[in-house]
């Protein structure tokens, strides 16, 4: 275990470089949210965005608290912080990719196939996403730190949560077709960053077993929240152009 410890000791700085890099992102992104989401009237994608989008906050808060900045806490408090962190993280992705499937979703034209085609394929893929995680989640065990540079230590579990990322690999690729079959061009890159993502996610875990993996990949977390771009820049194309609208 003194291992371990040092091991995540050492992910503090990455954890801090992270939570940075969103911080960063969300300034830069911050003065078009301003005008496209902000500005305009508040409709259920507007909502699906603001939570996605600001979600990682409090998640990042409450991880760093844990791993980084608290003196050593109980195991069951440890427990809840990472719990609740976890449960946020996937549903932030989980929230914005229900935002990028609305969008395939209207230049696909909105039609009936198209609806529960991808409503089917949702489901298959996030169901069972879910049902991992929580089974991941429910077999980690911990313990409190025996340095006081960490708040608490995860002794391990499941080693499934690649299974995640792979089940997010099949999503990607899929809404990646989607897109390339009319010839879309708009954005394409964000989905084909978004399958290497997951790809190097589960090279992540498959390759640091020795890790707890939602330490592993808590320094990509701060990742996903930057794939709301592409939202934002459709909007903004639909209020300059007559492309097709998501609500």
């Amino acid at each position: 275990m003194p291992i371990l410890v040092l091991i995540r000791a050492k992910l503090k700085p990455q954890i801090v470089s992270s939570a940075i890099l969103f911080l960063y992102d969300w300034i830069l992104m911050f003065p078009v949210e301003l005008e496209v989401v902000w500005s305009g009237k508040l409709q259920p994608l507007t909502v699906l965005y603001i939570v996605q989008r600001y979600m990682p906050f409090v998640d990042t808060i409450g991880i760093l608290f844990a791993v980084s900045f608290a003196n050593p806490i109980e195991p069951n408090t440890c427990r809840a912080l990472y719990t609740t962190s976890g449960w946020m993280y996937i549903t932030g992705i989980a929230l914005t990719e229900v935002v990028l499937t609305m969008r395939t979703w209207a230049l696909w034209g909105k039609d009936i196939r198209s609806t529960v085609g991808l409503t089917i394929f949702f489901l298959c893929c996030w169901v069972p996403n879910f049902y991992i995680f929580h089974l991941f989640l429910d077999s980690q065990t911990y313990s409190p730190s025996p340095l006081p540079q960490i708040g608490c230590v995860i002794l391990g579990g499941e080693s499934i949560l690649f299974l995640c990322w792979v089940i997010l690999m099949v999503y990607e690729a899929g809404i990646l077709t989607l897109m390339l079959i009319p010839g879309f061009a708009f954005c394409i890159t964000y989905y084909v960053f978004l399958f290497g993502f997951s790809v190097a996610n589960v090279a992540t875990v498959l390759l640091l077993p020795s890790l707890s993996t939602r330490d592993a990949n808590y320094p990509n977390e701060q990742s996903h929240p930057p794939y709301a771009k592409p939202i934002t820049q459709t909007t903004t194309n639909n209020r300059t152009t007559r492309s097709p609208r998501i609500a």
